[in-house]
């Protein structure tokens, strides 16, 4: 069950140059919520405006009280129950926002402390959970230092690390591990989505991964030149996106327009809609009296990438495909099949 979380009405916030919020209607919600968009979109201006951090010059903005989603979860070591919390909000800017006097146990103390005396727990049970969060943030070792001590990826886990010992009701995070090491990412990510599903907080965070948004967030906020361009399921935008710049906010689509439909397409489908495909539903058969000619292709890992001539129209186009089960080439005769 979700429940609005914050109202904005009309929100402007000026640059030197142009508006860094242009007219921002929004209602966001319990949940989980990605802000995605290219750097000087405005993700960390709406961040800054949602925590209380910068006020905008026009507009309205309505902080309403959050609700966890999870109210049986015991007081305890482990699991700090949804009375046990001090903050209702917990903000991790983009730098990290560290406090340069306390070292990395410090940084936890300080935002733990009040919760654990609120919750009854014993100084040995704060002790041990810390020690626990430490751990699993790879940061045990370095427990005594001080933030100019750390390396960037030290810093982004301990004010990730912070923030969950804050256990608030709703969590900001401005690119969240964004110096980690992208192998050890999705390691963290699943601390920070267990801490959620445990404590039933909420999280809005902004990112620049595209895959991030999408195996994270319930809901997106599709950012551009300071203006919303989309907003809603993430699920749903990857799935049946409304046009092909909002479906790319999420990564790699291919876009069939009405009239390329019949050209590029073996089956034929809704007439005059348009067909969007992401790469892991469409492949390409190799067959060697279709229409269509490889003249280049890209293994990307995950997907391939191949740029195609319809040869009794000499149109060309790129697309991304699944990776076949063997390397296309130059040459090849081939068709595009839509995978259900």
């Amino acid at each position: 069950m979700t429940n609005a979380i914050w109202q904005l009405q009309h929100i402007t916030l000026k640059g030197d140059i142009a508006n860094r919020l242009d007219d921002l209607t929004l209602t966001i919600t319990s949940g989980v919520t990605a802000v995605v968009g290219h750097s000087g979109a405005g993700k960390t201006s709406l961040l800054n405006v949602l925590a209380g951090m910068e006020q905008p010059t026009g507009g309205s903005v309505r902080r309403l009280p959050a609700e966890r989603t999870r109210t049986d979860v015991p007081c305890s070591p482990d699991s700090q129950g949804p009375d046990s919390f001090s903050l209702p909000l917990f903000w991790a800017p983009q730098d990290g926002g560290l406090w340069p006097h306390l070292t990395v146990i410090g940084h936890l103390t300080a935002v733990f402390e009040p919760n654990s005396l609120k919750s009854g727990l014993s100084q040995q049970d704060s002790a041990d959970f810390l020690d626990n969060l430490l751990g699993q943030f790879d940061l045990n070792h370095r427990r005594d230092a001080f933030p100019g001590k750390l390396s960037k990826g030290e810093q982004s886990r301990l004010a990730v690390c912070r923030a969950l010992a804050a256990n608030p009701a709703v969590l900001i995070m401005d690119e969240p591990l964004a110096h980690v090491d992208p192998i050890r990412r999705p390691v963290y990510w699943e601390l920070i989505r267990r801490h959620l599903q445990t404590a039933g907080a909420s999280l809005v965070f902004s990112t620049h991964e595209p895959d991030v948004a999408v195996r994270e967030s319930e809901f997106v906020i599709c950012l551009q030149e300071g203006k919303i361009v989309h907003s809603g399921a993430t699920q749903e935008l990857y799935q049946h996106p409304p046009n092909k710049s909002a479906a790319e906010f999420l990564g790699p689509i291919n876009w069939f327009d009405a009239a390329e439909e019949s050209c590029w397409l073996s089956e034929n489908h809704a007439a005059g809609n348009h067909v969007a495909v992401r790469p892991e539903n469409l492949q390409l058969q190799v067959d060697e009296n279709a229409d269509i000619e490889i003249l280049s292709f890209q293994f990307c890992g995950g997907y391939s990438e191949s740029h195609l001539k319809h040869i009794p129209t000499s149109s060309e186009k790129t697309i991304v495909h699944r990776p076949p089960g063997s390397i296309h080439a130059a040459g090849q005769r081939v068709r595009i099949k839509v995978l259900s």
